[in-house]
């Protein structure tokens, strides 16, 4: 990966995590300086744009976009590789905290749960097994598909419940679309909101730990109201360029606040 290619990715995350952890999508307290030990979402439309914002976190990033991305890599792992081998700053001392909020996100999304479930659609009592990165791939697929263009996630859902012993048959299957809405959207969806408000902001204060450095040595004010940024000579295309004085911009004004979530809210799923 380049540095141009890092640029977009660091930009990116912030730029994403910044749209879906926020006032108008989350209620947070007036008082800045207060610790968030729980988040709940403005309201059902809030929370269904949070859940598909969230999914270009962890579902796979275009090879078109990032021709230096490996199969399979999501916004997590491109971000783990950048604090692996930075390019922004190669003499950076200051990637611990993305090292370890990027690594505690993706070790959380890899947990792997057991839940009992009755759907009343199929009048089934069903055994689930499935990764917290897994349910959420089926929440904010649900969220952002009608029924007419949801027949990847049905057959992933029927793949699921047939595993759990229940006995499908044609005519039902797509019912049990509903159940993303009852147990994984309202339940599992409402339960973990808080925690991943928490893992996502310590990702962008992460990234903003490592790029503040080059933040404070690039910029250049003019005067009271005008400033301007350093580029690097090895970002010569026009949209890197953009994307350089986007991220930079975004780093000197980030404001997130300060999540811890409760321990009642840690254990389930």
């Amino acid at each position: 990966m380049d540095i141009q290619q890092e640029i977009r990715v660091l930009n990116t995350a912030v730029g994403l995590i910044a749209s879906y952890v926020n006032n108008d999508v989350c209620c947070f307290p007036e008082d800045r300086s207060k610790l968030v030990q729980s988040v709940l979402p403005r309201d059902d439309v809030a929370k269904k744009y949070f859940y598909i914002l969230l999914l270009e976190v962890i579902a796979g990033v275009h090879k078109e976009i990032i021709p230096g991305k490996k199969d399979g890599d999501n916004l997590l792992a491109l971000l783990n590789r950048i604090a692996s081998a930075p390019r922004i700053d190669p003499e950076s001392t200051t990637l611990g905290d993305l090292i370890k909020s990027v690594q505690e996100f993706q070790v959380w999304l890899s947990h792997e749960f057991e839940h009992e479930i009755y759907s009343s659609l199929i009048s089934n009592n069903i055994k689930i097994n499935l990764t917290r990165k897994d349910a959420l791939y089926l929440v904010g697929n649900r969220c952002k598909h009608s029924l007419l263009r949801s027949n990847a996630i049905l057959d992933k859902l029927t793949k699921i419940y047939k595993k759990g012993g229940a006995d499908m048959n044609v005519g039902y299957q797509i019912l049990i679309l509903e159940d993303i809405d009852n147990w994984l959207f309202d339940d599992f969806g409402g339960y973990h909101f808080t925690k991943i408000c928490e893992l996502s902001s310590k990702v962008c204060y992460g990234i903003k730990q490592y790029v503040r450095p080059v933040y404070d040595r690039c910029l250049m004010k003019e005067d009271d109201a005008r400033y301007s940024y350093i580029i690097p000579e090895c970002v010569s295309e026009e949209e890197s360029k953009y994307e350089y004085y986007e991220l930079l911009n975004r780093i000197g004004s980030m404001f997130l606040p300060e999540i811890k979530t409760s321990v009642h809210l840690e254990d389930g799923y």
